[in-house]
């Protein structure tokens, strides 16, 4: 059941821009800038806004790795291309 506060939380500028910067990390390439959050801010969006940073670092890093990985073993399986 929703209730009035559960409304006004969607009108939350910092719940905003975190549906919007976890929308962009499922479904954009690393490359793509991440959105910026220039709204209200305290020592808790900060760090909430920093640990993302850092997973989402990691999580690129993981992706590029096994990329790395799995092209290697595809030139190992059938050799260079040419």
């Amino acid at each position: 059941m929703s209730s009035i506060n559960d409304s006004n939380r969607l009108d939350d500028p910092f719940l905003t821009h975190l549906i919007a910067l976890l929308s962009a990390y499922e479904l954009c390439p690393s490359s793509t800038p991440s959105p910026r959050y220039d709204g209200p801010s305290n020592w808790q969006t900060d760090s909430i806004l920093r640990s993302l940073a850092a997973v989402a670092r990691r999580m690129y890093t993981a992706e590029d790795t096994l990329t790395s990985i799995k092209n290697s073993e595809s030139w190992q399986s059938y050799g260079p291309e040419t």
